[in-house]
């Protein structure tokens, strides 16, 4: 019944009180002959939580309603009349103080691009790695009220590095219409047609879950390194598998130079499908991890499915599975699922655009738990995920 009561509650807020939002503000100026532009955008989710699973999370001992931001971004896009163009992406319900990879933890990206041609793009800087065809979904265009750690745990998030992407290769085979990127986009944030490519080399994966790396350990004494491949076809299709390695993923002690821990090595592979005119999406997932933090038979394995339906104009149902098996030091597999049941409300459709959709929307989600924490004396033995149900509403405007 408080379920029910904090989701009622959130959806009369939303309509209420929720204004049509714009889409980018844009700024333009002439630097000499040539102009250059600065977009402003942004994002804001704000949630009502509760359930046992939720609060032992953050290690509370009761089950009651906690109120919280997900996230508050903003973002500046700066693009110049020729190939350079650069991004700064800030979330400021984050850490700016405490350090990972290098920049306090609000700085999401920060990074310089060099876009020749839509086969050939570069980028510097603090940059989403791209691994994880969940996780490079923009954060307010996920289908659920956050990113499961099940998943998300065994990425490696983001990190300083150089970055050689292509997108939209042979699209003129696949249609008559076609795009141009603008040399930012990480994801899929765009369904277009044709093949891409990501290679790229960082740093130690410090904001990974899965590594060890921070900035007591010797910089320069370890990389990492990604590669990803991908094929789109509109909507209907998108297909993605992707590689990474993070050298030395427990940490480097400059005073035992000669001890060394493992590699982390990840690997994922995904495909898509949107049918818009039934309304159906689709999703089906797979990531793989060895040796978490550098240590030798430490391995996990996420399986990610998806299925949403919108079953009216202003209404989408969410059903997402993550099944997460998990071995560690030769003992036997443990087991952990969470699956998510929601309903995602968009109570201003501005425009049939996926993209306008998300202006403003309402997510509710109840979350299942399934696996070894629950039904056993076992305890799951790998990283993320809830051990004992949970729920939450979510408000998300953008602009």
């Amino acid at each position: 019944m408080r379920f029910l009561g904090v989701a009622l509650a959130g959806i009369v807020v939303v309509a209420l009180f929720s204004p049509v939002a714009q889409a980018k503000m844009t700024l333009k100026d002439k630097a000499g002959e040539e102009e250059v532009k600065l977009q402003i955008y942004g994002f804001s989710q704000f949630e009502m939580r509760g359930g046992e699973g939720w609060q032992l999370a953050k290690g509370n001992a009761d089950d009651g309603l906690q109120f919280q931001a997900q996230r508050i971004r903003v973002g500046f896009n700066y693009f110049h009349s020729g190939p350079i163009a650069g991004k700064l992406f800030l979330d400021f319900n984050q850490s700016h103080t405490s350090n990972e990879g290098g920049l306090p933890k609000m700085i999401k990206d920060a990074f310089v691009a060099y876009r020749h041609s839509n086969p050939l793009m570069v980028r510097l800087g603090m940059i989403k790695t791209p691994l994880g065809m969940d996780f490079t979904v923009p954060g307010w265009n996920l289908d659920i009220i956050e990113r499961n750690g099940l998943e998300k745990g065994l990425v490696l998030e983001r990190d300083f590095g150089l970055l050689v992407s292509g997108r939209l290769i042979g699209q003129d085979s696949f249609t008559d219409k076609p795009m141009k990127t603008n040399g930012l986009e990480m994801g899929t944030e765009r369904q277009g047609y044709g093949f891409g490519y990501d290679i790229g080399v960082f740093n130690p994966a410090g904001r990974s879950s899965a590594v060890l790396w921070d900035d007591g350990s010797a910089v320069g004494d370890a990389l990492a390194y990604t590669g990803r491949v991908h094929f789109d076809y509109g909507k209907p299709l998108h297909f993605e598998a992707a590689y990474a390695v993070s050298e030395q993923a427990g940490g480097f002690d400059p005073n035992t130079p000669d001890v060394k821990t493992e590699d982390y090595k990840v690997f994922d592979i995904g495909v898509a499908s949107e049918i818009w005119k039934w309304g159906l999406e689709m999703k089906l997932e797979y990531i793989q991890g060895t040796n978490i933090r550098g240590e030798d038979g430490w391995d996990q394995s996420t399986v990610v499915g998806t299925l949403g339906w919108m079953f009216v104009p202003q209404a989408e149902v969410v059903l997402k599975t993550y099944q997460a098996e998990a071995e560690r030091g030769g003992s036997d597999k443990t087991k952990l699922g969470n699956t998510y049941f929601g309903i995602n409300v968009f109570p201003y459709r501005v425009t049939d655009k996926h993209r306008d959709l998300q202006r403003h929307k309402i997510v509710i989600n109840y979350v299942f738990v399934n696996g070894d924490d629950v039904d056993s004396t076992d305890s799951f033995s790998g990283l993320g995920g809830y051990d004992s149900d949970t729920y939450g509403v979510q408000w998300q405007y953008k602009y």
